[in-house]
């Protein structure tokens, strides 16, 4: 058991304690402008997108509340009752 974590178990913690370790001394990026604008404009278009299936959503609703609702009729285009 002992041998286990030797080669195995202590590897591994390294590994996460140096990913962390490396993350924490990571500089951090100073936002500018052009990422805050772009990313506006993708908020923007998210938004619009959201709207946008909203009110496909709506409309698939009323439309299969339609057709629920009516009577049903025969698919085929020909007059059922057929002289001949």
């Amino acid at each position: 058991m002992i041998i286990v974590i030797m080669f195995v178990v202590s590897p591994i913690a390294n590994a996460v304690a140096k990913a962390i370790s490396s993350r924490a001394s990571r500089p951090q990026l100073e936002p500018d402008e052009d990422g805050a604008r772009r990313i506006m404009g993708l908020e923007e278009q998210v938004q619009l997108l959201s709207d946008q299936m909203y009110e496909l959503a709506d409309k698939q609703e009323f439309l299969t509340r339609l057709l629920e609702a009516s009577p049903s009729r025969p698919t085929s285009a020909e007059p059922e009752d057929r002289i001949g």
